[in-house]
């Protein structure tokens, strides 16, 4: 079975995997702030760098936020409605 929070699995998952997972979300907030520490200008919360995929001129990057908002708004009626 696998381990859920209903039938009290969450004790059979390793604490080395949560130390990982700790450890890795530890190492993203911290490049984060050190990225906008030494970026002011061009830093975007929530950028980490990664461009695969994303449109690159200023009408497509518009979209892609308007996109994400939407998306955002609709997951929010989704959880509550």
């Amino acid at each position: 079975r696998v381990p859920s929070l209903l039938n009290g699995g969450l004790g059979k998952i390793s604490p080395l995997y949560w130390v990982g997972c700790i450890g890795l979300a530890a190492i993203v907030e911290i490049s984060g702030t050190l990225r906008m520490k030494g970026d002011k200008e061009n830093y975007l919360p929530g950028d980490f760098g990664l461009r695969l995929g994303y449109p690159t001129d200023d009408v497509g990057q518009k979209r892609m936020q308007l996109a994400e908002i939407k998306n955002g708004r609709l997951a929010m009626i989704a959880v509550f409605g």
